[in-house]
Order: structure tokens, then C-alpha cells, then sequence
């Protein structure tokens, strides 16, 4: 997505807030998501914060693996390969990952049994991205990333971004997902969306100090107006 607005970049504006949304990577501003992909076919999870922080760093600022760890408490299962004890259950995710009690890079310098473990897992993997794919293919709009501005129109884009992927979940459950590859069968559409179900807040997670960048934005211009 391109920053727009004004032709200038504004400095002394929250440490420059365009250096923000930029990654010297892909060279061009944007937002990066992360998600969680469930077993079961659908979308588990979505954050989105901006393209500059790596895999790694959005994770640490999302508070996956706190969320996770207070949701799992009670699902410990046994250890596997040799170990003794109990694990969370974890996600598998990409090698720049940390380690941490729900979340699994691959294994780095593996023995022949964790050789095998990272081909099968990383064939496993290869769901998420047909899941970005899929929303690439449904959602031409994102292919079109220069009419999207996010200087002037950040919080629409994000709530954009996530509508999205909410309605890929119900396209999902309508059509059917890859979750066979799992012995899993997606839910049905009156089960995701259940109109009686009592919603219950996720646990909470101190983040720590943050920085709301889109309501500072807009409380710095309505002041210069």
C-alpha cells in the first residue's frame, strides 16, 4: 500500500510516522498481517501492525504466544522424542521465529529424526500460504496497491484488511477448505456465525506501553486545521 497524501514526507511528525509503515526489505510502505491458521480450515487469528517489523517482531508485539499460553492452559499434551513432561500445543511457523512454549520454528542443526520432522512439517506448512493465495485470488482490490493510501485512509484499509479475511473464513466454511489434509472438516456456516452464541472476551494480554499512530494522526490534524 502506498502512504499518499501529502508530496512531501512530514518529519518531527512521530519520528517521521512514513519511515514507520516502510520496509527497507520490500522497499514500499505497507501493513503486514499475521495469522493463525486452524486445522480445522479456517482463520484462527489475524493481527496487523506495520510492514516494518519482521515475522518475529510483529509476533512479540501481537502477544501471540501470551494469548496462546493463557487460552492452553489445561490442553498441555505429553512430550514427544525422548523428552518428559507436558507442552502446549504450538504453532509452526517460519525459522526467524524464537522459541517459545507455543510457538515452533524449524529445527535448526536436526538430528535424522528432526530432519524428518521439519520436511513434514514444512510440507504441512504450505496450507497458509494457499490461504494467502485464495485471498489474493478473491480480493482483487489488494492487487492494486497504489489506490490504497495509507496516510489518509489507514484505519479504513485495516478494517478492510480484516473484513477480508472474515469473509474468507465464511467462504470457507461454505465451500469447504484444505482441512482434509488434517482429518478435519471445516465448520458449517451456521456454526461459525451462530446468532445465539454468548461471546465471551480472549484473555488479557499487557502489551506494554503502545502507540495508537492512527488517533494520534488524527488529533494532530485536526489541530493544525
Amino acid at each position: 500500500a502506498n502512504v499518499g497524501g501529502e508530496p512531501t514526507r512530514r518529519f518531527n511528525f512521530i519520528d517521521d510516522i512514513q519511515r514507520v509503515f516502510y520496509s527497507g526489505y520490500f522497499k514500499e510502505h505497507g501493513l503486514k498481517v499475521q495469522l493463525v491458521w486452524l486445522p480445522i480450515g479456517i482463520i484462527g487469528c489475524i493481527f496487523i501492525t506495520e510492514l516494518r517489523q519482521n515475522d518475529n517482531g510483529v509476533q512479540n508485539i501481537s502477544g501471540l504466544n501470551d494469548y496462546l499460553v493463557q487460552l492452553l492452559t489445561g490442553w498441555m499434551v505429553p512430550a514427544w522424542l525422548g523428552s518428559t513432561g507436558w507442552l502446549f500445543p504450538a504453532l509452526y511457523c517460519d525459522g526467524i521465529f524464537a522459541v517459545l512454549a507455543t510457538i515452533l520454528p524449524r529445527f535448526r542443526n536436526p538430528s535424522p529424526a528432526l530432519k524428518l520432522l521439519n520436511l513434514r512439517l514444512a510440507s504441512l506448512r504450505e496450507c497458509i500460504e494457499h490461504v494467502f493465495a485464495d485471498h489474493t485470488t478473491r480480493f482483487q482490490l489488494f492487487n492494486v496497491p497504489w489506490r490504497l493510501k495509507l496516510y489518509n485512509h489507514g484505519v479504513k484499509i485495516r478494517h478492510m484488511t480484516l473484513v477480508s479475511f472474515f469473509i474468507l473464513n465464511c467462504y470457507y466454511c461454505i465451500c469447504g477448505t484444505r482441512s482434509t489434509t488434517f482429518g478435519q472438516l471445516p465448520p458449517t456456516l451456521e456454526e461459525y456465525l451462530p446468532l445465539n452464541e454468548v461471546l465471551y472476551p480472549p484473555p488479557a494480554v499487557d502489551l506494554g506501553e503502545t502507540i495508537d499512530f492512527w488517533s494520534v494522526s488524527e488529533n494532530s490534524n485536526e489541530n493544525n486545521v
